[in-house]
């Protein structure tokens, strides 16, 4: 049976001790739906070897994660309205409004998902793809989405990601009037955050951010460390109510497109 790998690497000592279902959710950025298809099918290789989801990984290791060929990510076109940045026969890029998830990760839910939303509008105009989130934001965050439009693509994207520049507007509580670089490692792991003040206010300041790592949450969590939440986190800051919006905004994300190796420089206006 023919697959697509969607992933290979070399376990490295700063991935050293995390479990495959960490890689496939941290490092790899795969959706629930995607990870438990990946282990359904004996797609999460340790050295050749079809391994253990909980397996902890040592240096050295060789992981291969892939998928059958055939195998489709299901999503239920759902009607959303996007605002489309840039599209060609690969990749759709689409500006998030803040409060819609990127994709569902309990069943049954209502609202409509980016993922469901570009589903439909691959629908509308007669294609039969399924869409691949590269990446994810927040529900409360906002900006460039970039989804691929084959399993390939998503997997070129995924491996090249590290080395893809992303820069977010950030509003933060207190004043910074200074640059700054944040590393402190993240459930113990890797995390680097570069800021740069832009408009210092009496109680705010709004940031140019640049992250090099992509840990969940790790924006919120290094501003929040240095004590600066977001402006809007009532996770790791110190908002009292969900409606009050995350002020954290992907602006730009600058790739090389894995077919044409052009330079794409994607840019969603802050609303």
């Amino acid at each position: 049976m023919a697959r697509v790998i969607l992933a290979e690497l070399t376990i490295t000592p700063a991935l050293a001790g995390i479990t495959g279902v960490e890689l496939l959710k941290e490092e790899l950025k795969l959706s629930a739906r995607q990870r438990q298809k990946v282990i359904r099918t004996r797609g999460f290789k340790v050295n050749g070897r079809a391994a253990h989801s909980h397996t902890k990984l040592k240096v050295g290791q060789v992981v291969q994660v892939s998928l059958p060929a055939e195998e489709q990510v299901k999503v239920e076109p759902k009607p959303l309205p996007l605002d489309i940045i840039y599209e060609d026969d690969h990749l759709l890029v689409v500006s998030k409004p803040a409060g819609t998830i990127v994709h569902h990760i309990k069943p049954n839910q209502k609202q409509p998902s980016l993922v469901e939303g570009a589903a439909y509008y691959f629908q509308e105009q007669g294609m039969v793809i399924t869409p691949r989130p590269v990446h994810r934001l927040d529900r409360g965050a906002s900006g460039v989405v970039v989804f691929a439009k084959t399993a390939e693509i998503q997997a070129a994207l995924t491996k090249a990601w590290s080395g893809i520049t992303k820069i977010y507007w950030v509003k933060v509580h207190g004043r910074l009037d200074r640059m700054g670089e944040i590393t402190e490692p993240i459930k113990g792991k890797p995390a680097r955050t570069k800021y740069l003040p832009l408009e210092i206010g009496e109680d705010t300041t709004t940031l140019k951010v640049q992250i090099f790592t992509g840990r969940t949450h790790q924006i919120r969590i290094h501003l929040a460390g240095i004590g600066h939440p977001v402006v809007g986190d009532y996770r790791y800051g110190n908002s009292t109510s969900r409606r009050e919006r995350l002020a954290l905004h992907c602006w730009q994300i600058t790739l090389t497109h894995p077919v044409t190796n052009v330079s794409l420089q994607l840019t969603a206006p802050l609303l």
